[in-house]
């Protein structure tokens, strides 16, 4: 054999050895550093998958208040309304549950909530453009609305050694009682720890479907404090798109779409 071809050959049968004894996982996909998982799941309507929200507009007016005082013909009292969304929540580090230690932070959940728009796009008098075809029907704009939103997790702690990456994420809708909010919302999720100075992130995506009113409400709960809980039977009944019961509440209320050209048309 040629002795030039002796290294090259020792190399070859050393590779061939080490891919040979990594499976073909471990060779051919990438490791990458620690993750944490968030899962969500509505609770609000649990055959849909969808958080609910219900303004209390009466159907007519487009927006209510909830002080007497203030309380007119044009802008008569709210009816009855549903302004938290509920979500169970699961955040585990690669898999593992995580479980909260004295003196630290724990899980820190920070919500971003997006607004789907539907936006009628008309084609510009002077260029033409804007509309990309005679297909396009609608099109849907997106606009952050998380300042209308206050996100609180509900955790089994404070007590140490117990599981933190388990409970209940608490929506509340705190923006104001005016059907121009009636939408289908994109809730985004995001869980994060810090370890040593290393941030470790994780998401999920949810749906808050914000509603002016949801037909009247199948049954009433008094509260200790006195004020009312309401229970609906079915809040989108007989649709089955939150996106749909927005287009046609917000019509019923005198709401014209946007008009609005394509940026990328």
């Amino acid at each position: 054999m040629n002795r030039k071809l002796v290294p090259v050959l020792a190399v070859f049968l050393v590779l061939v050895a080490l891919f040979g004894s990594t499976p073909l996982s471990y060779a051919l996909v990438p490791t990458f550093g620690p993750k944490l998982e968030v899962w969500t799941i509505p609770q609000d309507d649990q055959k849909r998958d969808k958080g609910i929200v219900i303004l209390g507009l009466d159907g007519i007016h487009p927006t209510c208040t909830t002080d007497s005082t203030k309380a007119t013909t044009t802008v008569p009292l709210c009816g009855p309304q549903d302004l938290m969304s509920q979500h169970k929540l699961l955040v585990t580090w690669n898999g593992l549950p995580l479980t909260w230690v004295q003196g630290t932070v724990g899980v820190n959940i920070v919500c971003n909530v997006l607004e789907k728009d539907k936006v009628n796009v008309v084609p510009d008098p002077k260029t033409g453009t804007g509309k990309q075809g005679s297909w396009e029907n609608l099109m849907t704009n997106l606009v952050d609305v998380s300042d209308k939103f206050i996100c609180k997790p509900r955790w089994k702690s404070p007590t140490p050694g117990l599981l933190e990456s388990v409970g209940v994420l608490d929506v509340y809708y705190v923006g104001p009682y005016d059907g121009h909010w009636i939408a289908d919302n994109i809730l985004v999720v995001e869980a994060f720890i810090t370890v040593g100075r290393t941030v470790v992130w994780g998401s999920d995506i949810q749906d808050i479907c914000v509603l002016g009113f949801g037909g009247d409400p199948k049954y009433t709960l008094t509260k200790p404090d006195g004020t009312k809980h309401y229970i609906w039977r079915n809040a989108l009944n007989p649709y089955v798109s939150c996106e749909d019961v927005a287009l046609l509440q917000r019509d019923w209320l005198g709401i014209p779409l946007e008009k609005g050209q394509d940026p990328l048309a």
